[in-house]
Formats: structure tokens, sequence, C-alpha cells
């Protein structure tokens, strides 16, 4: 992989993984969630899904977050599975946790996650690290709108998309990109961020094909 010199760590991953990028959002799942042409079931087996995914994740950063790399890009202020949690007694009620279940996809993502936690990688983590938060940043404010307009899901059950904690977004987000680009890497080190940063959107693929084989009409897929 071939990266200009001149460019940030922040923007070359940008660049290099806007194509798997908008393969995920494009997916039948997302596509037809965020039209507003699914049901508040689809979106609750959504939150779900984050559930176990964000379970992994955040184990793993905590496990390398004194690591070298995971140092300066860790920050307990993102995590997010209280507030699945709490979204989820919304969603599905006090039980909720005898109903859900990890589709196929969705424990590929967890055991690629526990793999990664395990060789003690924490670009690896920082890959997935920056797939999912940076777009929980971004995107995931427009979901959470779409969310409480379309399927009538209130503040109680988007816990997951508030980030107050963390102050002003753009702000925030600006700054973590500077932590990124203060990251000294070599080039071998960088294309393996890019590569599992691809690698963690390809997971989330995987993760809505399953949701879309549950909730979206075989028409559509």
């Amino acid at each position: 992989m071939q990266l200009a010199i001149e460019k940030s760590l922040s923007t070359s991953l940008r660049e290099c993984t806007s194509a798997a990028h908008t393969d995920a959002e494009q997916s039948p799942f997302m596509s037809l969630l965020l039209e507003g042409k699914l049901s508040r079931e689809a979106a609750a087996a959504y939150t779900g899904q984050l559930w176990f995914i964000y379970s992994a994740l955040e184990q793993g950063v905590r496990a390398v977050s004194q690591r070298p790399f995971m140092s300066l890009i860790t920050d307990v202020r993102l995590e997010r599975l209280e507030s699945l949690e709490h979204d989820l007694v919304e969603l599905l009620g006090a039980s909720w946790r005898d109903e859900l279940q990890a589709y196929p996809g969705t424990v590929e993502y967890v055991h690629r996650l526990n793999r990664l936690a395990a060789a003690e990688d924490d670009l690896g983590l920082i890959a997935h690290h920056y797939v999912r938060y940076l777009g929980d940043l971004a995107g995931g404010q427009v979901i959470a709108r779409i969310l409480n307009r379309s399927y009538g899901i209130g503040e109680q059950g988007l816990s997951f998309y508030d980030f107050s904690g963390i102050g002003k977004i753009k702000p925030y987000r600006d700054d973590y990109r500077s932590r990124l680009d203060a990251l000294e890497l070599n080039g071998r080190q960088v294309a393996h961020l890019i590569a599992e940063a691809n690698r963690a959107f390809a997971l989330n693929q995987g993760a809505f094909r399953d949701l879309a084989e549950h909730y979206v009409p075989a028409s559509k897929l």
C-alpha cells in the first residue's frame, strides 16, 4: 500500500477506508433502517448486536490501555456499554439478556476483537476504536434522529448516541484526529492500522448482512 508521505495518518485512514465505509453504509439493512422502512424491532436488534461488539471492544481496549499507542488514544468517556444496556432495557425490557442472541457476523467480529486483545495488538484495536467511535460521533448522531423520528424511540432508548460527556463533538473529533496524527508509526505499522480499519468496516457489514436476513424483505436484498 503506497501512502503519500505528506498526508497525515488521519487523512490516510479516511481516504484508504472510504470505499469500505461506503459499502457498509449502503448495505441493505442500514439503508432501509435509515430510510425509516424497517421496524422498531429491527432497530432494537441492531442495538443488541452493538452490545456484543462494544462488550468485546471496550474489554480489549482496557486490556491494552497502557500500551504506548493505545494510551494516547483511549478515553473512558467514549465507552458505550452502560448506555447500550440502558437502551436495551427500554427497547426489549428488563429481561433483554435472555432474548439477545449474537448473529454469526457479530460473533466473527467479537472473535476478531478478542484475538487482537489477546495478542496485545493495540494498533489493531485502535483501528476498530477509530471506526466505531468516530462513526458514532458523526453518522451516529444522524442515526439517533432517524430512530427517534421514524421508529418512535425516545431519549431513554437512545443514550448510546449521547456523547454529552465529552463536550462539543466537532472539537473532540478534531482532537481525536490530532492524537492519531501524533502516533509515531513506521510504514508497516501504518499499513497494518489501515488494513485493520478496512477489516472493521467489513466486519460491520457482516453484522448488517445477518440483520438483513432477519428484518429486510427478501425482495430488498
